[in-house]
């Protein structure tokens, strides 16, 4: 009969371990799922934020952006439409081969002047 308690005493604290163990567990994971919810909560606030913010972004620089308000500016500060002849388009191939024709040009002009002043 001794070993009869034993045996029950031993399945009974194993039980109790058990059920320990399995109750901290189940505490534990609702802990993590509280820790989880709120940093979830907070992310979602944040990117709220920032895409409230973009869009005021946006329409800060489409309201700067805007041809009225350029034309404004433009105005006050004395600024005209472009002459046909005042402006110049440089495209990327024709910057080099032109910058170079005129250092080689420049270039004879300089080498002429330094040698007579001797610079």
């Amino acid at each position: 009969m001794n070993d009869d308690f034993k045996g029950w005493a031993l399945s009974f604290v194993g039980i109790i371990a058990c059920t320990l163990v399995l109750g901290l567990s189940s505490v534990w994971l609702n802990i993590e799922r509280m820790d989880l919810a709120y940093d979830i909560n907070k992310l979602e606030k944040e990117l709220a934020a920032r895409t409230t913010l973009a869009s005021k972004l946006e329409l800060e620089r489409n309201n700067l952006l805007s041809p009225y308000r350029l034309k404004r500016l433009a105005s006050m500060y004395g600024l005209e439409p472009v002459a046909p002849g005042q402006m110049r388009l440089m495209n990327k191939g024709t910057e080099a081969k032109d910058n170079a024709k005129d250092n080689t040009k420049d270039g004879a002009k300089d080498g002429a002047t330094s040698q007579k002043t001797g610079k």
